[in-house]
């Protein structure tokens, strides 16, 4: 049983690969010596697990991959706010510093203005939880 669903697993990434090289489910089916239908079922669980991923994704990682991106930009504007007070830096050193602040502060409010989504696409997926939830009981 073990074997069998190794063996399922590596077909599946074999798919995924040739899928990624333009091949039709045909062509696929020739590669592997396999029924078409079952090229067929492959992709759609691989879409599922795609699915799955962008799903946990969206559900845990990115809303502390967003929160590391505003801290990583308010590092670099402390950094470049200290740069500023260095007497020995050219006025033209002291624009780019300057250009560096707008550049963060520009990319924060993006951020910002995003924000919104990413949490709402964590709202929809808590709606869906609680349906999937009842469906169960």
């Amino acid at each position: 049983m073990h074997n069998k669903k190794f063996i399922i697993e590596d077909r599946r990434r074999q798919v995924s690969k040739l899928l990624a090289q333009s091949l039709s489910e045909t062509e696929i089916a020739e590669r592997l010596h396999v029924d078409q239908s079952t090229v067929s079922r492959d992709i759609k669980v691989l879409r599922e697990m795609s699915n799955r991923f962008i799903f946990d994704l969206a559900k845990s990682d990115l809303a502390f991959y967003y929160l590391q991106c505003i801290e990583g930009i308010e590092q670099v504007k402390k950094e470049t706010w200290d740069m500023l007070k260095d007497q020995s830096l050219t006025p033209r050193d002291k624009l780019y510093a300057l250009k560096l602040v707008k550049e963060c502060n520009e990319s924060k409010f993006a951020l910002f203005k995003d924000g919104p989504s990413i949490m709402n696409v964590q709202s929809l997926e808590n709606r869906l939880m609680q349906i999937e939830n009842r469906q169960t009981s």
